[in-house]
């Protein structure tokens, strides 16, 4: 072989291991691009579901407000029966009296101002 050639192939092996460095580096860098994507989705998407779970949490106790208002309505008109059921002994029907404006009280305070969860 002559000279030259040898000198280009050299040449031509040196721009081959650059190319191959070059190569190298990229794919180092795309590896670290895909890592920071993932990791940014994943801190993304927790994100979004914590944002889903606090709505859920939310529009049970909405539901829940709904059904005690619901029973609340359905109460008042059990007591006016009660009422006549009761006539027959006053002393009784004034406890139950008592005891029912009571439980009514603590029951609108829950309605109004419910318990944190």
């Amino acid at each position: 072989m002559e000279p030259a050639t040898k000198r280009d192939l050299q040449e031509v092996k040196q721009e081959l291991q650059e190319v191959k460095q070059e190569l190298q580096e990229v794919k180092q860098e795309l590896l670290q691009r895909i890592d920071q994507a993932t990791q940014d989705l994943r801190v993304e998407m927790l994100q979004r579901m914590d944002e889903h779970a606090a709505s859920l949490e939310e529009s049970i106790h909405d539901s829940q407000t709904e059904v005690l208002k619901a029973f609340l309505t359905y109460q008042e008109g059990q007591h006016i029966r009660m009422r006549g059921f009761e006539a027959k002994d006053v002393e009784i029907t004034q406890r139950m009296d008592v005891l029912e404006r009571r439980l009514q009280e603590i029951e609108r305070r829950l309605i109004l101002n419910p318990p944190a969860a």
